[in-house]
This record gives structure tokens, sequence and C-alpha cells, in this order.
């Protein structure tokens, strides 16, 4: 993580906070109201783009860092993370057919948030092979292309039907490695990969950027929520330039932190993610909204401490594969 006189950047405490705001996507804390779910809906659309940007910065930041290394942990965290999951997999496994469960399990990334991980392995394969060809920012266009034609076949849909009375099908599906993950993971490698390295003295600057970013995306989201009444909210153009300035932003601040406390921050962030829904099927059972969220928040993060803790023992270190 870099330094700045005995600081680290936020980047490990963004991360920590966009993991409960993912809580906070799969619990609605605020369904009893149209406006201000609306509202927090808006603010979540950063969060999953954020960690695919800080995951690709990150990886391309180091000058030796090894794909097959990386990739094999983001693998051995999706096959865990599956086996673990099966007992809330028994109806879809017993009634799917393979081809539905190869699906499932090799490209729209299983249930449960594990999408990501998936997301993650297509996303790291085609920016890294694509590197091999093209340079940084001819890679990133490309990028950016596949998420305009993910907005177009999903959330931009009603409005080419409306307008040139063409009906679109979401072909491939939106929330995966190549339409979702790719795009930001590739951001992430530009701005690795830049002259700057991600880094500025201009807060000032950013924060204009990112101000006028949201209003960007809440004019989107107006757009095709209200006027073309879309169904699917999960690619947002106006999200891209939101995700650039949120992580130059974390890249940028500073906070005074211990350096294994940001590491144990980050490793937590990973499990809220990860294990939120071994709680939220029972506890919406009876609760829901900000009570949903607040004990959904607070059990994940209770659970993440004690396996970080446990998995410091020595009998217990395989538990590390858990995050």
């Amino acid at each position: 993580m870099e330094t700045e006189k005995g600081k680290i950047n936020c980047i490990d405490l963004l991360k920590l906070l966009m993991a409960i705001l993912v809580v906070g996507i799969h619990t609605e804390p605020f369904g009893f109201n149209m406006w201000l779910d609306r509202g927090f809906g808006i603010i979540t659309r950063l969060c999953v783009p954020f960690f695919f940007v800080t995951s690709g910065y990150f990886f391309w930041i180091k000058e030796k860092a090894h794909i097959n290394i990386y990739l094999r942990r983001l693998l051995m965290l999706y096959i865990i993370w599956s086996v673990v999951y099966i007992p809330f997999d028994v109806d879809f496994l017993s009634s799917a057919t393979p081809m539905e469960i190869i699906s499932r399990y090799l490209w729209f990334g299983n249930e449960h948030a594990l999408w990501y991980l998936c997301g993650s392995i297509i996303g790291f394969i085609i920016t890294y092979s694509l590197l091999k060809i093209f340079k940084p920012n001819i890679v990133l266009i490309i990028g950016i292309c596949f998420l305009v034609m993910g907005c177009i076949k999903s959330t931009w849909e009603p409005m080419f039907e409306h307008l040139l009375h063409v009906e679109l099908n979401d072909i491939l599906g939106s929330r995966n490695g190549l339409f979702y993950a790719f795009p930001y993971i590739s951001l992430g490698m530009a701005i690795a990969k830049s002259k700057n390295k991600g880094k500025t003295k201009n807060i000032k600057l950013l924060v204009s950027c990112l101000i006028i970013s949201l209003f960007m995306l809440v004019v989107e989201s107006l757009l095709f929520v209200m006027v073309f009444h879309t169904t699917s909210t999960i690619l947002w153009l106006s999200v891209f330039p939101c995700s650039y300035f949120v992580f130059l932003l974390g890249n940028n601040i500073y906070v005074k932190i211990k350096k294994e406390n940001s590491v144990t921050l980050r490793k937590i962030s990973t499990l809220v993610y990860v294990s939120q829904y071994l709680f939220i099927p029972f506890y919406k059972n009876y609760v829901d909204n900000i009570v949903l969220f607040t004990i959904t928040t607070l059990t994940t993060i209770i659970f993440s401490i004690i396996i970080i803790n446990l998995s410091n023992l020595r009998k217990m270190k395989f538990l590390k594969h858990l995050y």
C-alpha cells in the first residue's frame, strides 16, 4: 500500500464501506420509501465497480505481479465459497439442467454475491490477454465499448425499443466478467500504467469531477427509470467516471492508520462481501429494511473478525482460504 509520511491511503477504509453498502444492496434498508430507496440505490451502484477498479489497479501497480498466482487465489475463493453455499443451492441443483448448472457456476458466477469472484477471473483473463496485443489505453477503450454494449442490451434497451422500435435481447447477461468486470478492471489497469500512477495533489478538482459525474448518474437514472421504465438497473455508463474519481480520491487521501490494521480492514471487507448470504436468508424471516441491514452488517463484521483471529492459530490456518 502506498504511504505518505507514515500515513496510508484510505482505499482499505473505502473497501470496507463499499462491502457494507453491498450488504445494503441485498437488504434494501430504505425499501419502505421509494425515494430513499432510489437515492440509496444510486450510491450503491458504485460499490462493485470500485472493487473491480481497485483489484485491477493494485495488481498492475506491482511490476512483478504474477497472473497465475492471482487467478489461483480468486478461483480458490470462488470454489470454497460455492461449496459453503451448496446447502442453499439444493433446490436449484435438484431441478436444473446440466447446461443451467454450467451457465450458473462458470459464467454468471453463482448467486450469493459470488458472481463478483467469477466475473473477476474472467475480467482479469480478458484484460491480461489483450495487454499482450494492445497498449493499455487501447485495452481501456475496448473495455468501455463492452460496457456500452452491456448498457445498450440491458439498461438502455427500453429506449431503443421505444425510439427505434428495435427489441434487443440481453444475450450473455450483464452481470458478468465480460460486460461488467472487464471494463472496470481495465480502468484500474490503465490508471496503474498511467504516467502519474493515479496520484495527484489536486483533490478539489477530483471532488468537483466526482460531483459532476454523480449528477450525470442521477440524470441517467431518472431518464431510464422514470421515463423509459427500465427493469434492469445493473449497468450504467455514468458509473464509469464516478468509479474513476472515487478511486482517485481514495488513492490520494491519506489517513493515519497502522499498516497491519489496514490489511485487517481489507480482509474484513472480503469476508463481509462473501459471507453476507449466510445470514440474510435467516434474518429475512424476522426483520426487514434498516433492521435487516443493521443486524446483517454487524453479524458479518463479527463473523469476519472471528474467522481472521481463528485463522492466526496454528491449527486453524486453513481458514485463511476463506479470504
